[in-house]
């Protein structure tokens, strides 16, 4: 399994995915060893499992590298088309990055949430809500010639499989839908007393993740500004201009928390109430899964993939609209009790396709077609 040097300073969903599926994978007798070099050593091995297309230039050079070696190399693409997200990443830098006042405000997210902003460039075309924003010029074409050398393809969910397909024109590649998932043996119905213990909070929203633009703290904030609601930030801040707009604009009652272990994670989701991830680039949102499992009611957005995953379960909202995104929460705090149905349904649709050891599974199904299948 072969991820980015950088992934092991990032740490995101995909380097959950990889760990989680060695596990599980090295459970049912295979043997997994999980590379992170530029160039890694393939030799000995059936086949390499490469994690993130984003990563265009070392993903690229450690595909060639494994191919050079001769062996078969499928590919968990977390695959988004960017034209949503660097689009709302840039209006949301261009609102918050300048402290305004209240009667200027308004009308600007106002504005984003009509979808009627856009940004100019000093090099390259407007970023619009409509036109296919991307990196570099050349983002997709050597994301597409990527694809040509990989054997198999695992993503994440059926939707981004066909975002790959209207998106990058990929066409003939063999796939399997490898899932997500959630440790039930962390997160299924975690006491809240630690948390409760250690920081005197609870019945509050909370948003777990890294503190980022893409994850759209600020706009969850400015929503439940004068909302009443206690609002909760659980994450790393690499950004720390974003976390102070954040704290400029959120609830005075705004609580952040730096990243937890997963133990007190979990009684932190127990202690919430409400999780919400008004995020634009999730496949699924891990923290959101993980919330359900701990009893929270859930708030998704909807620039990403997570209608495949949770259904009519959760609250949706629009992540450019704070109306939108303040009522869904609302919403979801307000209807908490009578929601009890509602939520033991999305616990047991996680329980049932999204565990680790299910995705696991769904890995072993792909690794088995692609062996068997010709060069």
């Amino acid at each position: 399994m072969v991820n980015t040097p950088s992934s092991q300073d990032f740490k995101g969903g995909d380097t959950v995915q990889m760990v989680k599926a060695a596990e599980c994978l090295r459970a049912m007798g295979v043997d997994v060893e999980i590379s992170c070099d530029a160039t890694p050593d393939g030799t000995g091995f059936d086949l390499a499992h490469v994690f993130n297309l984003r990563t265009i230039a070392q993903t690229r050079e450690q595909i060639y590298h494994l191919k050079r070696q001769g062996l078969k190399v499928a590919l968990s693409p977390i695959y988004l088309d960017t034209s949503i997200p660097l689009w709302g990443n840039r209006i949301v830098r261009n609102i918050f990055g300048v402290e305004r006042p209240e009667h200027d405000m308004a009308p600007l997210l106002n504005r984003f949430a009509a979808r009627d902003l856009t940004v100019k460039q000093a090099k390259g075309p407007p970023i619009g809500p409509f036109t296919p924003n991307r990196l570099s010029p050349d983002y997709d074409d050597e994301q597409r010639e990527i694809l040509v050398h990989v054997d198999y393809l695992m993503p994440n969910s059926l939707l981004e499989m066909n975002a790959l397909v209207k998106t990058l024109r990929v066409t003939g590649k063999p796939f399997t839908v490898v899932p997500y998932g959630a440790d039930p043996k962390v997160f299924l119905d975690p006491k809240p007393d630690a948390f409760v213990e250690k920081h005197g909070l609870r019945e509050f929203v909370l948003q777990v993740g890294r503190i980022e633009v893409s994850k759209n703290q600020v706009m969850l904030c400015e929503a439940l500004r004068s909302s009443g609601l206690q609002l909760v930030l659980i994450g790393h801040s690499l950004q720390t201009d974003y976390l102070s707009w954040c704290k400029r604009v959120g609830p005075k009652n705004m609580v952040v928390i730096s990243h937890l272990p997963p133990e007190e994670l979990a009684s932190a989701y127990a202690a919430a109430r409400v999780h919400a991830l008004p995020s634009w680039i999730e496949t699924c949102g891990l923290v959101t899964m993980e919330a359900a499992l701990a009893g929270c009611s859930v708030v998704c957005s909807i620039a990403g993939n997570e209608l495949e995953y949770y259904r009519d379960y959760p609250y949706y909202c629009d992540p450019a609209n704070t109306e939108s995104i303040g009522q869904a929460v609302t919403q979801a705090y307000e209807n908490f009790e009578k929601d009890e149905a509602r939520r033991e349904g999305l616990r047991k649709l996680i329980l049932e396709e999204y565990t680790w050891q299910r995705a696991a599974e769904r890995t072993m199904e792909g690794y088995e077609r692609m062996l068997a299948s010709k060069s």
